[in-house]
């Protein structure tokens, strides 16, 4: 029988993230849209992607004092997840 395909839930590597990354969504325990810094950025493996992607990049962040991926917050809040990068340096 062959092997079942890991599922999208467990992560394979993970790495710091550079400051200034945060994800903007809706507070769980407040409902206002606030900004959470991402910590770490983790890959997830799955064979399930539109063009046979072999992992997914998710951050990593922590907000109302616990520490979220985007689809672990997605699926128990249903809250959209928005990535925001740092804001650009003038050189």
């Amino acid at each position: 029988m062959p092997e079942s395909l890991q599922p999208c839930t467990s992560g394979t590597a993970i790495t710091t993230a550079a400051p200034g990354w945060t994800v903007t969504t809706r507070s769980m325990s407040s409902g206002e849209v606030v900004a959470a810094p991402i910590a770490a950025w983790i890959l997830v493996p799955c064979d399930d992607g539109p063009l046979g992607d072999s992992g997914h990049v998710h951050p990593v962040f922590v907000l109302d004092g616990s520490t979220w991926t985007t689809p672990e917050y997605n699926e128990v809040f249903g809250y959209g997840v928005e990535i925001v990068p740092p804001p650009a340096t003038a050189s």
